[in-house]
């Protein structure tokens, strides 16, 4: 008997389950993925540190001569914490590229083409992090080259593949390799690998004292604890250095896919709030509409439980069947998304069957729908047989007349689109809870468009403590007077850093000449210093070491140490926030002599085409003195940013995703309101009313729950996107985002899906065209 009533459920509602399956299929998928995301890339990073044998710390030292180096490896032996290390055989070379689409000759650091790269032997490789080479040459070559996956998207933008020429100007000299593979390393991915021969005959005089040495750290050692130490020790010892744990490591290999799976989760749980929706709606208004069949099948001996569980099982069964569908078009696509989602995680990832997104995805999905639907089937326990026959719990509504047609003043379709929505509560929530994450999402959306897709500079001034539109570099003493003379230049400024210890923690020092004078600094609290013994700390630095505005604290260098008064707390990613800004004046306190070859320089309006003009200027006046330069106004014009990229995609995925659910759920809406509504609609049509106005009617009918909705959504959006965005990037140093979030904003969400949402309605009730008067008549 239940299959039988199952059965004829999914035949009378077969095409709302279809509109049904389709939001399950997109939630389902949505949360599956980002939840095989971010398990997949964390866990096979994982994977990869065990495999490789990758080492807790990477240092890398200038070392001039054997002594010292006898020395630096003596005490890092010494420390009862490092389980053991490896001095890695590597030569650093002046190197360019060369390429038929790269000017050698030019300074843009966009361009990467002349850097200090190391080589390694092939085949003279220690224990730790032994690289894995994959996509070999199937063909032997003379003059074979290594190089990471990484290190070939993000220098060479992808641009080698097994095979190909790649020619280097080594130290002056020109060097024709062949690609012979890949490799993949968590710490050494920026190493050339080659011939042992070929090396020995590039080793030459020119050569950079660069040492490096990787760190085992014996088992329940805190790795930042460490490397503090060791770069402390260092800094006292006035040896240059710079070490990378693999917690850094893993941040570069998996924060943008944990901020790519984080908008999918999220999105995943608005649409699966939808879902339930639409199954309480459905459900709800589906007992109405067959309170007198209900009441037959009671009639007739069907229980109570049986009529509840062929309701409930008939989401169930679609909500499952949805779920397994998204997971085969899931695993259908993986392999390709992999793929092209190397470009942002720098490693390939295997991508098995994820057996807890899968259970946990199913479990949120098929269990929460059991659940609305166990609840909305309750009223069918107290529906007598009797009284459901007798045409419903409510034979005669008592409810006040809200628009009385006879009375009310104003056009007709649209006091009857009033009564009509007054008329629908149920609808109206529906409504509003859909609208609402709609409009949560599109919000989403236009925050991160504006303030990364298309002003990017917010996202710069967010991450970095300053901001700029072109950084460049001279080999000059002081050539800051000479840049501000050219024309469009509106602010230049110059900036020295080095680093210090604080409580054992390593510090990076921002200096210039004067902060006040600087014109954008990402200042959250307090002052910037005036006075020589005044410094601003970074939040992540303060939160971390409990230290107020107005208290005192003590740098140390390798010569001095001074006490500082902390006058406020400014934010960037520099040193994942753990960074201190003082003048000039408070760096001699230290022992440091500022260089003050690094300028920073702001343009007029922020103008690409007047910052290309300052380039020219730039090097027209300095020639080979200038030896490098980044436009960020050029970059950020021609979107050759990756993270600036992905914000726009995500934006795009965002807005199409929210038409599409609002798609699918009026669908499911429209036509349960109009099979409702088919013997009123009937008679309005046969007193004269057209189609298009009925149209019109229940289109605006909606209208105020959707505004409702929407507005909510968007004004719960643009002033939690500030919060969100500062979950997304705590991991880099962000303590509080503070990016545009202006009223234009809500208006353009609460305009655009108005707009958007009524022509859907208008649209999808196209089938009042085919309801007449005459076909409502029965004998």
């Amino acid at each position: 008997m239940l299959g039988k009533l199952l059965k004829a459920n999914f035949r009378k509602d077969m095409s709302h389950m279809i509109s049904f399956l389709l939001i399950v299929i997109l939630s389902s998928s949505l949360m599956q993925l980002g939840l095989m995301l971010i398990m997949g890339y964390n866990s096979q990073f994982e994977r990869k540190v065990e495999e490789l044998n990758s080492p807790d710390i990477r240092v890398m030292v200038a070392t001039y001569d054997e002594e010292e180096r006898t020395s630096i490896l003596d005490y890092i032996s010494s420390l009862p914490e490092v389980d053991y290390y490896e001095l890695v055989p590597t030569v650093s070379l002046q190197t360019d590229v060369v390429s038929d689409d790269v000017d050698p000759d030019s300074k843009n650091a966009m361009d990467n083409v002349s850097s200090v790269y190391s080589y390694v032997p092939f085949g003279e490789w220690g224990e730790m992090d032994t690289p894995q080479f994959v996509d070999l040459y199937d063909e032997p070559v003379d003059e074979p080259i290594y190089l990471s996956r990484l290190f070939n998207q993000e220098i060479f933008k992808g641009a080698y593949k097994p095979g190909d020429e790649m020619t280097l100007k080594i130290n002056g000299r020109e060097r024709v390799f062949t690609v012979a593979g890949f490799y993949e390393s968590i710490t050494f991915y920026e190493l050339f690998f080659v011939d042992p021969v070929t090396l020995a005959e590039l080793n030459s005089e020119d050569v950079y004292p660069v040492d490096q040495i990787v760190i085992k750290l014996a088992d329940g050692v805190d790795i930042n604890e460490e490397y503090n130490k060791i770069c402390n020790e260092f800094d006292l010892r006035n040896i240059a250095s710079g070490a990378i744990t693999i917690n850094e490591y893993k941040l570069l290999y998996t924060q943008m896919i944990n901020i790519i799976s984080v908008f999918l989760c999220a999105f995943a749980i608005i649409i699966t709030l939808v879902v339930l929706v639409v199954i309480f709606f459905r459900i709800t208004n589906s007992i109405e509409q067959n309170i007198t069949n209900i009441g037959a099948l009671k009639a007739l001996g069907y229980t109570t439980h049986q009529i509840r569980t062929a309701h409930i099982l008939e989401f169930v069964i679609t909500a499952g069947l949805g779920f397994l569908v998204s997971t085969g078009i899931i695993y259908m696509i993986i392999s390709p998304l992999e793929i092209l989602l190397r470009t942002v995680a720098y490693m390939s990832w295997d991508h098995p069957f994820d057996p807890l997104a899968f259970i946990v995805t199913g479990l949120v999905i098929v269990g929460s729908s059991f659940l609305v639907a166990l609840k909305s089937t309750s009223s069918i326990r107290s529906l007598d047989p009797v009284q459901a026959l007798r045409f419903g719990l409510k034979s005669h509504s008592f409810r006040r007349n809200v628009v009385p047609l006879d009375t009310a003043g104003g056009p007709l379709v649209w006091l009857m689109a009033l009564k009509s929505s007054f008329a629908s509560r149920k609808q109206n929530i529906l409504v509003f809870v859909v609208m609402g994450a709609i409009g949560l999402s599109l919000a989403i959306a236009v925050f991160v468009g504006y303030n990364i897709g298309l002003k990017p500079t917010n996202l710069d001034k967010l991450l970095n403590d300053n901001t700029t539109d072109i950084s460049v570099t001279i080999n000059a003493d002081d050539p800051i007077y000479e840049v501000a003379d050219l024309p469009y230049v509106k602010d230049v400024w110059w900036t020295d850093q080095f680093t210090a210890a604080y409580e054992g923690t390593n510090v990076y020092i921002d200096v210039s000449e004067d902060w006040n004078n600087v014109p954008e600094v990402n200042l959250l609290e307090g002052r910037l210093p005036k006075y020589d013994d005044e410094i601003v700390i970074g939040k992540k630095l303060s939160e971390a070491r409990d230290v107020m505005i107005g208290d005192m604290i003590v740098l140390q260098t390798a010569e001095k140490s001074f006490e500082f008064t902390v006058t406020g707390f400014a934010q960037g990613t520099e040193n994942y926030g753990l960074f201190v800004m003082m003048n000039e004046e408070s760096a001699f306190h230290l022992g440091h002599t500022c260089y003050k070859n690094s300028l920073y320089i702001n343009v007029e309006d922020s103008d690409p085409a007047k910052s290309a003009k300052v380039v020219e200027s730039l090097e027209d006046a300095f020639g080979d003195r200038l030896l490098s330069y980044l436009d960020y106004c050029s970059v950020f014009a021609n979107g050759e940013d990756p993270t600036i990229t992905l914000a726009r995609v995500i934006c795009i995925v965002l807005i199409v995703i929210s038409i599409a659910v609002i798609w699918l759920t009026m669908m499911l809406l429209i036509k349960t309101i109009i099979i409702k509504s088919q013997k009123e609609l009937g008679i309005k049509k046969a007193l004269g009313f057209t189609s298009n106005q009925l149209r019109t009617e229940l289109s605006l009918s909606l209208m105020p729950s959707i505004l409702l909705g929407i507005s909510a959504g968007a004004v719960t959006g643009i002033l939690n996107a500030n919060n969100f965005m500062t979950l997304l990037l705590g991991a880099y140093g962000v303590s509080k985002s503070n990016m545009a979030s202006d009223p234009w904003m809500y208006l353009s969400v609460i305009i655009i899906g108005a707009i958007v949402s009524y022509l859907m309605v208008y649209v999808l009730s196209r089938r009042i065209k085919k309801i007449s008067a005459y076909s409502l008549i029965t004998e």
